[in-house]
């Protein structure tokens, strides 16, 4: 059966996708002048919005210390700051500074627009089906990675 054949070409496409990500990801983290872990926190505070430091913690598979000790780097590099949380000032919420938004637009806009215009190429219905199967395909790989790893954690979303 010939057609089955694309399911191995993209299951192909998603591992060649996954390298590019991780070369991406390294040469950020060397125009950011930060770690990948630093990174990748940093990435989840961007995406998530003003959260507190033990939600973080629980993204990242940290503890608590380790997240302190990640977010103290972020803030030395001017790229989050923490802030009482306005519900309980009690607590403390980590959020992206100005400086950070300006980074990521000097880093990774021209791949935004670009990839804004390859979406642009797709139909709202054949972007549901692509939303579907790299949602469905990052909860596999969350899983995956959490029962080879030994734990069961929420990935990020």
């Amino acid at each position: 059966m010939a057609g089955r054949a694309v399911p191995g070409q993209v299951a192909g496409s998603l591992r060649a996708l996954s390298t590019e990500i991780d070369r991406l990801d390294q040469a950020a983290a060397d125009l950011y002048g930060l770690n990948r872990t630093d990174m990748r926190a940093l990435d989840i505070v961007g995406r998530a919005g003003p959260l507190a430091p033990t939600a973080l913690a629980r993204l990242l598979g940290f503890t608590t210390g380790g997240v302190t000790t990640v977010l103290d780097r972020l803030e030395r590099a001017g790229y989050v700051r923490r802030r009482p949380d306005p519900a309980d000032r009690r607590r403390q919420v980590v959020e992206i500074t100005d400086a950070t938004a300006a980074r990521d637009q000097e880093v990774f806009g021209d791949l935004i627009r670009a990839t804004g215009d390859l979406l642009a190429t797709y139909t709202d219905d054949q972007l549901q089906v692509i939303h579907d199967f790299l949602n469905r395909a990052r909860q596999l790989t969350a899983a995956h990675a959490a029962a080879i790893s030994g734990h069961d954690r929420p990935a990020a979303t």
